[in-house]
């Protein structure tokens, strides 16, 4: 039986796009029994609504924007909506159960943040959906807004976790992926550095030791 994987997309990108962006990803893990499902986040963003910085934050051409996090320009801030949660919701009970997740950027950011309490926060049973096994997260980060902070503090992250970070990326940085890595109970999280920028790495390489880490995490 495969092992299905869960792949949340960054900022401004698609389902179909992200996908595109990991086909060496896949091209090494496939053949060790795992499946991907690439959803599109139900967020549709303008061009106003993104960074100015379009090209480094990894965004598909054109303007079909997809996001997981609602903006929230009067605060500086964003927030996580309840349309998000009920579309993984529908979206895991549909295509799942899933044994791990794997989002870049914002896709991670969302992925850290769920694994505090991912049945509970996505109203799921058991049944629906087992504990997750493992995640994994490429330029990663702990959301910001206070009214997160609780979530983190109340239900430190137990599920196995590897955070990728890009040696130059200038869109997450350094501190931002280990302030989700430190949201993890120690001894259940490790950290990886590429030698690139803001992106999934799809070096066979580099993938070859995220498959000793899955493998090593079973």
């Amino acid at each position: 039986m495969s092992k299905k994987v869960l792949m949340l997309h960054g900022l401004a990108q698609s389902g179909p796009y992200f996908e595109s962006k990991t086909k060496g990803f896949r091209r090494v893990l496939e053949p060790l029994g795992y499946e991907f499902f690439y959803p599109t986040a139900p967020i549709n963003l303008s061009p106003a609504d993104l960074p100015s910085d379009v090209a480094d934050i990894g965004a598909a051409s054109g303007d079909d924007y997809h996001a997981w996090l609602q903006p929230d320009p009067l605060h500086g801030e964003y927030r996580l909506p309840d349309v998000t949660l009920k579309f993984l919701k529908e979206y895991v009970v549909e295509n799942g159960p899933f044994d791990g997740i794997c989002g870049f950027s914002q896709g991670a950011g969302v992925t850290g943040y769920l694994m505090t309490d991912f049945n509970n926060l996505l109203g799921l049973t058991e049944e629906q959906q087992p504990a997750i096994k493992f995640f994994i997260a490429f330029s990663g980060f702990r959301f910001r807004p206070e009214i997160y902070q609780e979530q983190y503090i109340q239900h430190p992250i137990t599920v196995r976790s590897l955070h990728v970070q890009g040696q130059l990326d200038t869109v997450t940085e350094s501190s931002q992926v280990k302030g989700l890595y430190t949201s993890c109970k120690e001894g259940t999280s490790t950290f990886l550095e590429h030698s690139g920028g803001h992106f999934v790495p799809n070096s066979k390489g580099f993938v070859l030791k995220i498959a000793d880490w899955l493998q090593n995490s079973e």
